[in-house]
């Protein structure tokens, strides 16, 4: 974004820097400048706008809902934002995740940072996020919208019905290329979501810190009784699809029809990604 086109676009911050539902509180609202998904999506779905985010176009393509606001302005990338304009915005708070805190000391030179331990070693970034949600509402005043996201977590977490198999394993995975994959296991949010609704995943090898195993697509044939459910989009680099891979027809799941598509998430996201994948593979598991 160039400079004239971002001075054009703070003028229409007092709509972004009225972060509160009208009503909802007659406090101030925060100025809040926003570097991690995971918090933008939270606020988003407690009535907060924040006055600036980061990469908007990649949230939008991975985090998909709730959608930033139009004149919400970019203010560059998540992990070397463009300090002019956050200068420019003076943010009453910077907020970040706790993988982000090499950044603290620069961005502490222009506001406040508040950093959310989401993802960690300790796994459980449900109870995180579930965490991270409350202190949210009370930064923005917004305790009862928050309370109100953390109960429409809980019910969107509700075990399936045993007419949903809820026994077969699962595997849910992303592309990298036509041969190499990421399986969700332990310390992801996916995790949590299948551990809430009694489902069994499929992959139980060590996962990083975010809970993903990078492994061969060939991995996936060490079960014959279980179903793969893949991440979509898949990669510019698989041009032709799934179609012509054959080392993906070979594997006994997709032989026996047990694969799916599953739309756009974000694997390191907080209650609103939690809510939607949970309806999601509700509805996939039940068709």
């Amino acid at each position: 974004m160039r400079r004239r086109t971002f001075l054009q676009t703070i003028t229409l911050l007092p709509l972004a820097g009225m972060a509160c539902r009208v009503g909802a509180s007659s406090l101030p609202a925060p100025r809040l400048v926003v570097l991690d998904w995971g918090l933008v999506e939270t606020l988003l779905a407690i009535g907060v706008v924040p006055v600036g985010v980061a990469e908007i176009a990649g949230y939008h393509d991975n985090v998909v809902t709730p959608v930033i606001p139009a004149q919400v302005p970019d203010v560059g990338l998540r992990l070397a934002p463009n300090l002019e304009w956050l200068q420019q915005l003076a943010p009453d708070y910077i907020l970040i995740n706790s993988s982000q805190e090499s950044q603290r000391a620069m961005l502490e030179r222009i506001a406040p940072v508040r950093a959310f331990a989401i993802y960690s070693d300790s796994g459980t970034p449900y109870q995180h996020a579930i965490t991270a949600t409350h202190q949210l509402g009370e930064l923005c005043q917004q305790q009862v919208a928050a309370a109100r996201l953390i109960a429409e977590a809980a019910n969107a977490l509700q075990p399936v019905t045993q007419s949903r198999q809820p026994d077969i394993p699962l595997f849910l995975i992303r592309f990298f290329d036509v041969r190499h994959i990421g399986i969700y296991g332990q310390h992801s949010l996916f995790q949590d979501v299948l551990d809430a609704l009694g489902l069994t995943n499929g992959w139980h090898q060590t996962t990083d810190y975010w809970g993903i195993s990078v492994t061969g697509l060939d991995s996936l044939a060490v079960r014959d009784d279980a179903r793969i459910l893949y991440f979509t989009p898949l990669p510019t680099n698989m041009t032709h699809g799934l179609t012509d891979n054959a080392l993906w027809q070979a594997l006994p799941a997709v032989q026996a029809g047990h694969s799916a598509a599953l739309p756009a998430f974000w694997g390191f996201g907080m209650l609103p990604s939690a809510i939607r994948f949970a309806q999601q593979l509700s509805a996939v598991l039940a068709a």
